[in-house]
């Protein structure tokens, strides 16, 4: 679907991200592994058009301009942006009136596949941390994208949130033919979820493995390749 060639960001002395290469397939789920400050947010922010590359560029297989295939993704980067006074179906509206999506009984639906249809009237800064992790991700589908780019979803969210969060992952992957993007902290749970691990370390893609190819677990894995511990 897309590949990512020798991309480079540079802010004055910092390197953010130094040459990095991948190739994102379709029907993948792909789990970002690496530090803060690796250049995780910052490939994601260049994927979406939010930060321009220094050097380098990203190409898309079916020769479409990158510009234009964005319109076929979704976004949660760094933290959910949402109208906190307003009610979760409001602040959908809002995003696909954006997006080019104003059929209320789609937005509904996509509230319920985030299990937060029952919500009614209340107020979004009412929400748990996980019920606004889930509407962030409601938000980035309302142009039903085919490519899901989602920064450290599951980011403050309890046991219970998590395993929801990550059935909801799944079933965008199975079930609705999304091809996903996924950086997380919680290595157990990317190894549960993800198809590939892209190991991200001081700006540089380091690796980038099947889950077959991972021997013991990922953060075993992680530790012993990527970090040398």
């Amino acid at each position: 679907m897309l590949t990512i060639r020798n991309l480079t960001k540079k802010y004055k002395k910092v390197t953010a991200l130094n040459n990095a290469n991948l190739e994102i397939k379709e029907g993948h789920i792909y789990g970002i592994v690496g530090p803060n400050g690796a250049g995780k947010t910052t490939l994601f922010k260049m994927l979406a058009g939010l930060v321009r590359p220094t050097e380098g560029e990203i190409l898309t297989t079916s020769k479409e301009p990158m510009k234009d295939f964005r319109n076929k993704m979704g976004f949660m980067i760094e933290n959910p942006y949402l109208y906190e006074n307003m009610t979760a179906l409001q602040n959908m509206k809002i995003i696909g009136g954006i997006k080019g999506e104003t059929d209320v009984s789609k937005l509904e639906a996509l509230l319920k596949l985030v299990g937060l249809d029952s919500t009614g009237n209340k107020k979004v800064k009412q929400f748990s941390l996980g019920m606004k992790q889930r509407l962030g991700i409601a938000c980035a589908l309302t142009a039903d994208p085919e490519v899901l780019v989602l920064d450290e979803p599951m980011n403050g969210v309890d046991p219970e949130g998590i395993v929801e969060l990550r059935n909801i992952l799944l079933s965008l992957n199975k079930d609705h033919n999304k091809t996903l993007l996924l950086s997380s902290h919680i290595l157990s749970e990317l190894e549960l979820i993800s198809t590939d691990f892209v190991f991200v370390k001081e700006g540089r893609i380091q690796k980038c493995v099947s889950r077959d190819e991972i021997t013991g677990n990922l953060e075993e894995y992680y530790m012993k390749e990527i970090a040398g511990l």
